[in-house]
């Protein structure tokens, strides 16, 4: 088993562990609306392969990391589910071009 296989595997648990201790108000609600983090943190490390691999995987990388700062802005309020799609085709967008750009840099 690799280590990416383990650290994705053990991060899914934690998290749904997470959900399943909030949805039985055992977590303090401040502390939960930061879940998101963990997602960034995946987008950014996800970037970071990408960039290791050549530029294979920034798409992901950039979608997870997108969908991960929409998801803490919710939580707080700053924007609301209308603008989910947007995002989305923003950082699918922004993944390309940067998908291009280090292409043609590398290539």
């Amino acid at each position: 088993m690799t280590i990416t296989k383990l650290f994705w595997g053990v991060s899914l648990i934690v998290l749904g562990l997470g959900f399943l201790l909030h949805n039985f108000n055992l977590v303090p609600e401040g502390l939960f609306s930061l879940w998101p983090l963990i997602v960034i943190g995946a987008g950014v490390w996800l970037l970071g392969e990408a960039a290791r691999r050549g530029g294979r995987g920034l798409v992901g990388g950039v979608v997870v990391l997108a969908l991960g700062a929409f998801w803490l802005l919710e939580n707080y309020g700053r924007v609301n589910g209308r603008m989910f799609l947007p995002v989305l085709l923003i950082a699918l967008g922004t993944g390309l071009l940067l998908r291009n750009f280090f292409w043609s840099r590398v290539g």
